[in-house]
């Protein structure tokens, strides 16, 4: 669908963020530095001196002249920098292309392990990349685009930008939908008896698994923990299930046309929702005695808040495949992909940002030169002892011994490699990221769904973040697994 939708869009814009490296086509004058030694070219393999050394030591003492944790996470989408330095360059106006007909055949990830290590490497270097380019907006300014290309860029960076506050907030954000849509069939025009206790296993089982995501990230490799995130994607699946047959849209979401008899059969599911959001409508209409029209049905909020934002997800879809005479992923693999976004989301997420110290290939071997010669062995027929001859030379080997043992042995000085040091920062900034990252989703869950007691879970706030997130979805502005 990235291919479908956003890249024709930012070709639109004339610059697409990210284009694979190893299938791309640039104007070579395009990528060439200019007389200062300054360009794209230079941007782009700044990432190999980053990642690769060949000393190792070396690379730990000048590790603050050739990188922080920041632009080494960054320069592991370094396809991404070269796009931003090209549409960027300074008195230039070169702009990127998406080309449909252009095709290719890649690996992709077939194990659970391969599929985490991988998305490591990605999100984490996109997300750094994709702050890089929107705090230095400022360079389109040096560029020689014209006033309407760079409004339209500014637009497209505003656009990726609120993008990447939605990633940030995914986490907090899955909660918060599971939580509404299961809560709201505890409605007693359901007649489920005991689904309140059940709902409760499932929001204490959804946390469970997020604090193992956790615990498995900073922990333990995804290559030694299969079997471990094996059972959490497939429970994660499971809520997702739930999550589908659950209502869509809690109680106050609903309109007036809520009150009249047989209200309770309205608490309908998404399959068929938009037909009775519409009944809804026409019949408090005609209640009132007043006349329907097709215009009426937008004054619905149901309709409005949930209909929308569904059909602008799933029929935009399926339509735009259609469009584009791609639509065969929509029948074989579309529902397998929507089982499978709860655990991109908590799965992948959580293991990215828990190691955001490790900018390694993740599933690539690292190319590193090997510069140890080796130790030469030495063989030797024995060792020089010094062995007394006489009483004297016992009575003063006996004395230094004796002082030796008296005396005070001088403190150690304990000190720290620069590798060591090198490590141990970058563990801090990602123990400081990962704190502002789990507390501010953790506040933004606590802001929506906190109640008063007694009150019901589907209280004002949760609404209107709920009919905020529907509307993001209808507007195409969503965050990208």
């Amino acid at each position: 669908m990235s291919n479908i939708l956003d890249k024709p869009l930012e070709s639109v814009f004339g610059y697409i963020t990210v284009l694979p490296g190893a299938f791309s086509a640039y104007r070579y004058i395009a990528l060439q530095n200019n007389a200062q030694g300054e360009g794209p070219l230079k941007e782009y393999f700044k990432g190999e001196t980053l990642h690769h050394s060949v000393d190792a030591e070396l690379d730990a003492i000048l590790m603050c002249l050739r990188g922080s944790l920041w632009t080494k996470n960054m320069y592991l989408a370094e396809d991404r920098i070269l796009c931003w330095e090209l549409v960027a360059k300074r008195g230039s106006a070169w702009v990127l292309h998406y080309q449909r007909s252009a095709y290719a055949v890649t690996d992709v990830p077939d194990r659970i392990p391969d599929l985490i290590a991988q998305r490591r490497r990605w999100l984490n270097g996109s997300f750094f990349a994709g702050i890089h380019s929107s705090y230095h907006f400022g360079y389109l300014y040096r560029s020689d685009h014209s006033f309407m290309r760079k409004l339209w860029l500014h637009v497209e960076l505003f656009y990726q930008t609120y993008n990447m506050l939605f990633a940030w907030f995914s986490l907090a954000n899955w909660y918060i939908i599971m939580y509404i849509l299961t809560a709201s069939m505890e409605d007693a025009s359901f007649g489920l008896k005991g689904i309140h206790y059940f709902n409760i296993v499932v929001h204490y089982y959804y946390v469970a698994l997020l604090l193992c995501c956790f615990i498995l990230a900073l922990g333990n490799r995804p290559q030694g923990s299969h079997g471990f995130y094996l059972v959490i994607i497939i429970s994660f699946a499971l809520i997702m299930v739930y999550m589908l047959v659950s209502p869509v849209a809690p109680e106050a979401l609903w309109s007036a046309a809520d009150a009249t008899p047989g209200a309770g059969r309205n608490r309908i599911a998404a399959g068929v929702i938009t037909y009775y959001s519409i009944v809804n409508a026409k019949d408090a209409i005609e209640a009132s005695g007043g006349k329907f029209s097709v215009g009426d049905i937008f004054t619905n909020t149901t309709f409005r808040n949930i209909v929308i934002s569904l059909l602008s997800t799933y029929a935009l879809y399926l339509i735009s495949s259609l469009i584009f005479f791609d639509p065969a992923h929509m029948f074989t693999s579309f529902f397998q992909y929507l089982l499978f976004s709860p655990a991109m989301t908590n799965v992948v997420n959580v293991y990215a940002f828990s190691n955001i110290n490790d900018v390694t290939w993740g599933n690539r071997p690292e190319e590193k030169v090997s510069t140890d010669l080796g130790v030469a062995p030495a063989k030797g027929d024995g060792v020089d002892v010094a062995v007394p001859t006489s009483d004297t030379d016992i009575n003063a080997a006996y004395d230094d011994a004796c002082h030796v043992l008296a005396s005070k042995a001088p403190p150690e000085k304990k000190s720290i490699d620069a590798e060591t040091k090198m490590t141990d920062s970058y563990r801090a900034i990602r123990t400081n990221v990962l704190l502002v990252w789990v507390l501010s989703n953790a506040g933004l869950v606590a802001g929506i769904l906190s109640t008063s007691a007694g009150s019901a879970v589907t209280s004002t706030q949760s609404n209107v973040y709920m009919a905020f997130l529907l509307y993001s979805v209808a507007g195409e502005i969503r965050a990208r697994p």
